[in-house]
């Protein structure tokens, strides 16, 4: 046989390549096909058999936490139940009094003494119960007020009466009659407030000329002697700006015939500055007092009946 008749037979057998196809790439279709193939039949398994694949009962729930209730034993409130703290019922319950509180015998309460931070400094009694004033320290908030009868004193208590020397109160906070008195009474405090307490024609103060005074430094001295006396003849109360400052201090009581009235004040005056400096404070309101002891002259500035002036003290 012929080399040309080997090389047309073997060129017979070799498997023809696809038209267009990149050379190389022939040997790889039929291991395509035979994927596709696969993959076909691997489907059609899978949709012939997919129901038995499926699940025949629901799985079984997921635990749940759940946060235990916070349930609170109602016996824990019975106390407060019992006490009616809250007066539930509507019923205000009696005061609370003590042992040894007693009543008169036509059923008046009697007052007991008081444990309030409270000081009585002065009282002023009116012939009017109703406008009778005491002057009372609020020892808490270091401050000096003087209040009418019926007015409460900072929400702790409730001025009934003023005495002399004495002021009976309800305690806000257990409904007790109680009262508060001025300390270091003796009977040589009286005598001197008797003494110091300037009567018609008997006036210490000078006036020169209008708006200017003249008092003795020997007068000055023996007035502010007893302080407890001097403030039982005058009232003052503070008067607020519409920030909420205090603008001053009014005298809503003067005794009549007293050292006050013979400075030239007059009730309803309302003092602003004492030397140029404002009265703000009841330390400042007090500067007065200590000035009249201590300098040789005092410039008052007041307003009356909305009118601002001012008053010049000479101490000899």
């Amino acid at each position: 046989m012929s080399v040309d008749a080997v090389t047309s037979t073997s060129t017979a057998f070799r498997p023809r390549r696809f038209a267009g196809a990149p050379l190389g790439w022939d040997r790889f279709y039929p291991w395509a096909i035979v994927v596709l193939l696969a993959y076909s039949t691997a489907d059609l398994v899978i949709i012939k058999y997919r129901h038995l694949m499926l699940p025949t009962e629901a799985p079984p729930p997921r635990p749940q936490h759940v946060a235990a209730p916070n349930v609170i034993d109602s016996s824990l409130y019975k106390p407060i139940l019992d006490k009616n703290i809250f007066a539930a019922d509507g019923k205000i319950p009696p005061a609370l009094v003590s042992k040894d509180q007693e009543t008169t015998k036509g059923g008046e309460e009697i007052p007991i003494p008081s444990n309030l931070p409270l000081n009585l400094i002065g009282t002023l009694v009116h012939s009017n119960p109703e406008k009778s004033i005491a002057t009372i320290e609020v020892k808490p908030k270091n401050t000096t007020i003087a209040i009418r009868v019926g007015k409460e004193i900072e929400g702790m208590a409730k001025l009934i009466k003023v005495e002399r020397n004495r002021a009976i109160i309800r305690n806000l906070n257990n409904n007790r009659l109680e009262f508060i008195e001025m300390k270091s009474l003796s009977k040589l405090s009286f005598q001197t407030s008797k003494s110091v307490v300037p009567t018609v024609g008997s006036s210490v103060v000078r006036q020169p000329a209008p708006g200017k005074f003249e008092i003795n430094r020997a007068d000055v001295l023996k007035y502010t002697a007893d302080m407890a006396s001097l403030l039982q003849q005058a009232a003052m109360q503070p008067v607020h700006n519409s920030q909420g400052e205090i603008d001053g201090y009014r005298f809503i009581a003067i005794q009549p015939n007293s050292v006050f009235v013979q400075l030239g004040m007059q009730a309803g005056d309302v003092l602003r500055t004492v030397n140029g400096e404002k009265v703000d404070s009841p330390a400042k309101a007090m500067e007065l007092y200590n000035a009249l002891k201590n300098s040789p002259t005092i410039k008052v500035g007041m307003s009356r009946d909305g009118h601002d002036m001012e008053q010049e003290y000479n101490v000899k």
